[in-house]
């Protein structure tokens, strides 16, 4: 019983860098492919990576302080600092990997696959870029809102496996017939009341349309914004 229970705990010990390596890493990047077979491959595969890097470390203190702490004798206080590095370290480095896939950063997005999200919906929001967002209702009604932080208010869509819903901080007025967006003299879309919340299964068809990057000149941001208003307004 003894040595079942030693064999766990060895198990369990082993599998924490891993375990928290993944879920520093979904913290950020999402939890994409979250099987129970997905899990185990990531957790048993980062762990065996992590084992290979602390090895000739978890060696020294089982060479120097093993027997010492079996026999019940005093421990240096320093020895807090190893359990604390053995999750902190790699629930660290998942966290910061994971913000570098959320941020498209080249190296982070090779190493974490080409195309992860397992759906069109977590694909098109997982960099949660701000845009406008018109959805034609199944009903046969257009809604428009805006995909982006106004007054505190963040958007939201949920990622896999949760159902598909789309929070969106404000709702725009649009053609109900159309969908064209309505502006107003300084050629601004026209806001509405309140926010609006959506799910998927109520959406025939919805199109997403980017916000000019930040790095462009507001004339540039203008042309642009014209340009892309009278092309949709020609395709409408």
């Amino acid at each position: 019983m003894a040595s079942g229970l030693q064999a766990l705990t060895v198990l369990v010990v082993a599998l924490l860098p891993g375990a928290f390596f993944v879920w520093g890493l979904e913290r950020n990047a999402g939890r994409y492919g979250i099987g129970l077979r997905d899990r185990a491959l990531r957790l048993v595969g980062t762990s065996a990576v992590f084992l290979a890097l602390f090895a000739s470390v978890l060696y020294w203190l089982y060479a120097k302080y093993w027997h010492s702490f079996a026999s019940g004798d005093p421990l240096s206080p320093w020895l807090v600092v190893a359990p604390i590095s053995y999750v902190a370290i790699p629930g660290t480095l998942g966290w910061a990997f994971g913000r570098q896939v959320r941020n498209g950063t080249h190296w982070a997005r090779a190493l974490a696959g080409p195309d992860r999200a397992p759906r069109a919906w977590d694909h098109l929001f997982q960099d949660r870029e701000s845009g406008l967002v018109r959805c034609k209702m199944k009903s046969g009604s257009w809604v428009g809102g805006a995909y982006a932080e106004i007054d505190n208010q963040r958007p939201y869509a949920s990622g896999y496996p949760e159902v598909q819903e789309l929070y969106l901080t404000r709702s725009l007025e649009v053609d109900p017939e159309d969908g064209r967006f309505k502006y107003d003299a300084n050629e601004q879309p026209i806001q509405g009341v309140g926010s609006l919340l959506m799910r998927w299964e109520e959406i025939e068809l919805m199109e997403f349309i980017h916000s000019p990057k930040e790095d462009d000149s507001s004339e540039s941001q203008e042309r642009t914004s014209r340009r892309g208003r009278k092309s949709k307004a020609r395709r409408l």
